[in-house]
Order: structure tokens, then C-alpha cells, then sequence
């Protein structure tokens, strides 16, 4: 489907499902459904209406973290930092991702398969998204593109993987260099060439490829060129999007573009602990995208099945926050309370 008429439902799908539906939750909903999915989906929407805490709705949206290795080292990025988090470094293994989806893969629509590493790094990534495929889950990889393997442009085609964010900021060595640090733009530039150019010579329909492009300051002013040469090579969707900041200088001067600082979160509308379930690289349940210190975890998915961390104290004590706000009596207090509290993602650190 062409990203216009993607578009046209955007507004529909976000009435329905909430502020955060995006271009690939739709056509994920579009590509992958069944009765299985779709009444899945309607009861887990009615019980976040009605703020349920405990569920019989199944998440239908996975976070899967593959790895938290990472090779550049971006200053506003937990990984890039140096952070460990409490955690190992290392790349979750095929038969630990697969452990992950099979209890979901009936109703799952969508998987990311990447957080706070670079998905490449991970060897057994491919062969996931091949599982995936053939479970008939839309699967969506976010790449910083300074890979060297000659072979992973046709892997990621021969996968089908549904969806893949090159994520390059900037449209000169200069300055994608001053986020993208240790990382190549020429490099970056060649690789998604090489992909675009595989997936036009073999009319591969997956995967549809977004640049993604976070404005800052230093490279808005290269936004028009990147985008005419993202249309030139052939990437379906060039996407620049709001600057993460934790330094003021960073901050664009472009409205459309501009966020806070720390880019604080509308949380009011947050249905993240109903319909998303994320795992970390060690098993470990984050409460969303953005936690990354083992201390807030929900639970561990390697060492405690599925069903009885879905609807535990922490998970209960955090849509009963979001649904009734931080003076809530809740058993437990988790990341959440703070999120609704502050109005800032978790991964926000003042002191860079």
C-alpha cells in the first residue's frame, strides 16, 4: 500500500488505537490479520477503555530487545553512553527468541526486533524474522547502517522482514558525525544504496525502507537534500522526526520539528502496559521502549512463563497509574509512577 493512502487512515486508526500508531502499525494491522488477531485486539482496546488492570486480552504488539551491543556511540543513548544498565552485554539467541514469541504468536500483529542495540550485531536476527514470517507476524528492524558484511543487504531482503528504519541524521560526513559518533556517512549512504538497489533489481516487495531522520540544529538545514536523494535511490518513506535532547543546544529552530527538553511524553493517553510487551536482551520485562535499568523490570520471561508475569503486581500497579493517575493506591510502585509524575520518558538523563 503507498504511503498516502497509509495516511489517509492514520486518523482513524489513531481514534481507534491511540496517538502512537504509526505508518508500520498499520500496515502490519493490514497485512497480518485474522479473526484471532482482530478479536484480540477489540477486547484488549475495550479493557484499556475500561481500565482494566488485570487482563484476558494477550499483548498484540512485542518489543523484542535481540542485542545491546552497539558500535557507535550516540551521546543521547543509554547504550551510547556506556550505561550497562545491570545487565550483560550480548545477543539474545534464536531458541531465546523464539521462546518469547511462540506463548504470542497467534495473536501477535507486530514485532519490533530491536531497543538499545544495533539489531545486525546479532547473527540469529535473520533467521527470527524468517520464523516470524512464516507465523505471519509483520516484523520491523531500525538499523544505524555501519555494517561491513557484504552479505546483509541480501539477508535482509531474503528474511522478509516487512520494515526497515536506516536511521542516518544528516546529509554530509560533518554533520552526521556529531550524533552518529564513531559512525561512517559514507558508509551508511552505500549500504542503504545497496539495499535499495537489490530490492528494485529483484522486485522484492519487502522490505519497505524508511530514513529515518532525527532533526537537530546542526543538520536541519540538509533536510530537502537528503530527502531529494532518499526519492532519487528509491526509499519508500524519508521521515524526519523530533530531535531526543538532553542539551538545549541541540534543539532545532524549525517548529515543526522542535521538542522539549528530554521530549517529554504524553503519557495521558499511554496504553503501553496493555497492549505492548517488551523483553529485554536478558529476558527481563521493561515496562516499555524506554526502560533500560534492570531495577525497574516487571518480571523475567526466561525464567518465569509468560502468563504469570502478564498480569502481575507490577504490570496491575501500572495501568492502574496510568488509568487513575499517581495519587492511585497501588501495591507495588514502578518506573510508571514516575513517568506520570514527571511527564518524561524514563530513558531521560539530565547529566550527560
Amino acid at each position: 500500500m503507498k504511503l498516502e493512502n497509509i495516511n489517509l487512515l492514520t486518523p482513524l486508526a489513531r481514534k481507534i488505537g491511540g496517538d502512537r500508531v504509526s505508518v508500520p502499525h498499520i500496515m502490519a494491522f493490514l497485512q497480518y490479520n485474522s479473526f484471532r488477531k482482530m478479536s484480540n485486539l477489540a477486547r484488549l482496546l475495550w479493557e484499556k477503555k475500561k481500565c482494566r488492570d488485570e487482563l484476558v486480552g494477550l499483548p498484540f504488539i512485542l518489543f523484542l530487545e535481540v542485542n545491546n551491543i552497539c558500535n557507535l556511540h550516540c551521546p543521547f543513548c543509554l547504550t551510547g553512553k556506556g550505561k550497562k544498565g545491570e545487565r550483560p552485554k550480548r545477543n539474545m539467541t534464536l531458541r531465546e527468541m523464539k521462546g518469547v514469541v511462540e506463548p504470542l504468536a497467534e495473536v501477535l500483529y507486530f514485532i519490533q526486533l530491536y531497543n538499545w542495540g544495533e539489531p545486525l550485531m546479532n547473527k540469529d536476527l535473520f533467521k527470527l524474522a524468517e520464523y516470524a514470517h512464516r507465523k505471519k507476524i509483520f516484523t520491523m528492524v531500525s538499523s544505524n547502517m555501519n555494517f561491513s558484511s557484504s552479505t546483509i543487504p541480501q539477508d535482509i531482503i531474503d528474511s522478509g522482514i516487512d520494515y526497515f528504519i536506516a536511521a542516518i541524521d544528516g546529509f554530509s560526513a560533518e554533520t552526521y558525525s556529531k550524533y552518529r559518533r564513531g559512525g561512517d556517512f559514507n558508509k551508511a549512504i552505500k549500504n542503504l544504496q545497496t539495499i535499495t538497489e537489490l530490492k528494485k533489481k529483484q522486485g522484492s516487495k519487502t522490505p519497505y525502507i524508511e530514513w529515518q531522520y532525527v532533526v537537530f540544529r546542526h543538520n536541519q538545514h540538509e533536510i530537502q537534500a537528503a530527502k531529494m536523494f532518499a526519492e532519487d535511490i528509491g526509499v519508500d518513506y524519508f521521515h524526519p522526526i523530533k530531535g531526543y535532547v538532553e542539551d538545549p543546544e541541540w534543539i532545532t529552530t524549525l517548529e515543526e520539528y522542535r521538542s522539549d527538553l528530554g521530549s517529554p511524553e504524553s503519557v495521558t493517553d499511554c496504553a503501553r502496559p496493555w497492549t505492548h510487551f517488551n523483553v529485554r536482551v536478558d529476558g527481563g520485562v521493561a515496562s516499555c521502549c524506554y526502560e533500560y535499568y534492570k531495577k525497574d523490570d516487571f518480571g523475567n520471561v526466561f525464567t518465569t512463563p509468560f502468563n504469570e508475569v502478564w498480569n502481575n503486581d507490577m504490570f496491575k500497579a501500572s495501568r492502574q497509574v496510568i488509568a487513575h493517575g499517581v495519587g492511585t493506591s497501588t501495591s507495588k510502585k514502578t518506573i510508571c509512577h514516575k513517568c506520570i509524575a514527571t511527564g518524561k520518558r524514563p530513558s531521560f538523563e539530565e547529566n550527560i
